[in-house]
């Protein structure tokens, strides 16, 4: 019997999807997060750095935002001010802090 192959089989088409999909949509996530954490931090020292004298208010630091980002959360993440922190909705783990991260894991500045 001499087949000649074209191509993939099916089942071949099926095994490599089913393992490909949920990595890709891992990756995906994770960016987001990274790039979330990134920008809040941005905002963070902006945010600070501009109003240091000032008391904060919750309907100053809004119309910051909708001054001067577009999108802080590529997720879709509600962004709020607390504590002298800029935090997300999907992405805050609030049991961690900044302590709690390795050296050299946060995005670097360009």
């Amino acid at each position: 019997m001499n087949r000649k192959s074209d191509g993939f089989t099916l089942i071949e088409l099926i095994v490599v999807i089913a393992i490909a999909v949920p990595r890709l949509t891992g990756v995906k996530s994770m960016a987001e997060k990274r790039v979330c954490d990134a920008n809040r931090k941005i905002v963070e020292r902006l945010y600070n750095t501009l109003f240091l004298e000032n008391e904060h208010q919750e309907s100053e630091f809004n119309q910051f935002l909708i001054e001067n980002f577009d999108e802080i959360c590529p997720a879709g993440g509600v962004i709020g001010y607390e504590d002298g922190k800029v935090k997300c909705s999907m992405h805050e783990d609030p049991n961690k802090s900044d302590e709690d991260d390795p050296p050299g894991d946060e995005v670097p500045w360009l």
